[in-house]
Parts: structure tokens; C-alpha cells; sequence
């Protein structure tokens, strides 16, 4: 191996420790249930990002960060859709991390995944960007600003890790449980709409209109009936009394063809166009009744019982 080549490898090794070093101001170690212990993104001056299925404690969550200081976390929110969670530090003043500018995430960029323990400190994994792409609902319903999936060896301590870039920015955070056959990074734009949305309103609120879909393909001969129908549309086979759907008149049988113009194929995708600031507010929805399509205006209500 030439002089070249070693220094090369050197200076590969020093940069991406480096990384590291600097990433670990802003990742925590989290007693996320009595015996388990994940990584947390710290992204604001109070706040960290954990997954959301690890997390089994509620009132104080044991946090230590850099400086091994052990402190104590309440949760601010839950958003399950999203694999996220929220917690607050009261008090504290950490240093905003710097930023991935979305224009920089291309696939093919270096990733590396910064986690924290309690025994070893840092833990890092190294990869890169394996798919870059637009906004993305989760199978859960949950709304990614951005599509980053991560071609990356994720451990199980490195659960709501960092994902920083080659730049030393924090892309996002690291979660196994959005997709189902890969990882992903929560994107920063995500973590902070969350964020906002906890803190203004105190909660994630989801809309709902009180019916049992089931997807149905749709004949090519009813395709043509509205410009809005698909291949495939929700086709209710139950209501809730009360709810919604029930006051607006909709009926069994009735396929979903579309809310506000924004086609329904899947479930996931009603879920979606049903979050957050929709609630409260009528949504005019297409559908395919008998043969013959029609619109209903319909005011949508908060899902009974749903915490954080």
C-alpha cells in the first residue's frame, strides 16, 4: 500500500471520528423503559426526539447528555404515526445543532448514525443516503417531510439516533419501525412541525370521521365518472352512530374517492389527509354511490379517547 493510500485512510478515519465527536453534543442516552436504554436527538434548547415504540415510561424519563449529568425529561408528545416522541428537559439551554439543507440530501451521500449508551459513550455506523426523495406517509398515516432512507446498520442502542451528514449537520433521526424493510431518517423539517404542533396545541390530534373502510378496485367503466377516480378507492362497511360520517349521510357501500381533490386508494391515505389541522374544519369528499358519483361536505371530528 503507497504513502498515499495510508494517508488517505487516515484522514478518512480522523474525519469521520471527528463527526462523531462533534454529533455527540447533540445525542443523549434515554432510560426509555427500566431495563433499555436508546438514543435521543437533541434538536432544540430543551427538546429531544426518541422513538416513540421504545418508549415505555411515562412522567420522568432519566436522560444523560454530553456531560454525563444525569437530568430528568417529562413528555411533551407522542406521535405514534410517526415512530416520535417528544420529550422536554425544563431549564435547559443546550446550543442548537447545525442543519442539512434539504437541497445537500442526495442518494449516494455519506450518512453516519450517532448514537449514545450509558457503558460505552458514543456508538457510530456508517453508510449513506440509500433513496432521497419528496414527502412520504408512513404505513401508519404519518407525514415525513422528506423521504431518507438509510442504507446503514443500525443497532439496537442506536434506536432515535442522530443522523448526521458529511458536513457534520444533523440530517434527522434514525428510526426502524417506519418502513418496513429498511430504516429511515425522521427528517429535521418533521421533527420541528412536531414540535411546533406539541407546543402550540399540547397534543397531535387526529381527524376522524367514524367508519370502517376496506380498499376496492374500481371498474374501469366507473373510472371515468370523476377525474379524481383511481384504480382502486375505501369502500365503508361501517359507521359510527353520531360520528361524522354518520351526520353528513353517508351510507355502507359508499366508496371514498377522494377528500379535498386528494385521491384515496389506501387507508394510509385517508389517515394522512386527516391529521392535525384539519380537525374542526369540513373536507369535501368525492364519492362513488350506486354507480354515480357525488360530493359531501364533512366536518371533521377528533378521535375519541386519543392521547398523545
Amino acid at each position: 500500500m503507497s504513502e498515499a493510500s495510508d494517508f488517505d485512510l487516515q484522514a478518512y478515519s480522523a474525519a469521520i471520528s471527528g463527526l462523531v465527536e462533534k454529533a455527540g453534543a447533540h445525542v443523549a442516552a434515554i432510560k426509555s423503559a427500566p431495563y433499555r436504554v436508546t438514543s435521543g436527538v437533541i434538536f432544540r434548547e430543551d427538546l429531544i426526539a426518541v422513538n416513540n415504540h421504545l418508549l415505555k415510561r411515562e412522567g420522568k424519563i432519566p436522560v444523560h447528555s454530553a456531560t454525563g449529568e444525569p437530568l430528568e425529561a417529562t413528555i411533551l408528545g407522542r406521535d405514534p404515526a410517526l415512530d416520535l416522541a417528544i420529550l422536554q428537559v425544563p431549564g435547559q439551554k443546550w446550543l442548537p445543532p447545525q442543519v442539512e439543507e434539504d437541497s445537500a440530501l442526495r442518494a449516494g451521500s455519506l450518512a453516519v448514525v450517532v448514537g449514545r449508551t450509558l457503558d460505552a459513550g458514543l456508538s457510530a455506523s456508517v453508510g449513506i443516503l440509500g433513496a432521497v426523495g419528496g414527502p412520504r406517509r408512513s404505513w401508519r398515516g404519518g407525514e415525513l417531510e422528506r423521504f431518507l432512507r438509510l442504507d446503514v446498520n443500525l443497532y439496537p442502542s442506536q434506536a432515535g439516533a442522530a443522523v448526521i451528514s458529511a458536513y457534520g449537520s444533523l440530517v434527522g433521526m434514525a428510526t426502524a419501525a417506519i418502513l418496513r424493510h429498511s430504516a429511515l431518517a425522521v427528517p429535521m423539517g418533521t421533527l420541528n412541525s412536531t414540535a411546533d404542533e406539541l407546543l402550540t396545541t399540547g397534543g397531535i390530534r387526529q381527524g376522524y370521521l367514524g367508519v370502517g373502510l376496506q380498499p376496492v378496485a374500481i371498474p374501469e367503466h366507473l373510472q371515468s365518472k370523476s377525474p379524481l377516480a383511481g384504480e382502486s378507492g375505501l369502500m365503508i362497511v361501517s359507521i359510527e352512530p353520531d360520528a361524522s360520517a354518520d351526520k353528513a349521510g353517508l351510507q355502507l357501500g359508499d366508496i371514498l374517492l377522494a377528500a379535498d381533490n386528494n385521491s384515496l386508494a389506501q387507508v394510509e391515505s385517508l389517515m394522512g389527509a386527516l391529521r392535525g389541522t384539519l380537525v374542526g374544519k369540513p373536507v369535501l369528499f368525492t364519492i362513488l354511490r350506486a354507480g354515480e358519483v357525488i360530493t359531501k361536505e364533512i366536518e371533521i371530528g377528533v378521535r375519541p379517547g386519543r392521547r398523545n
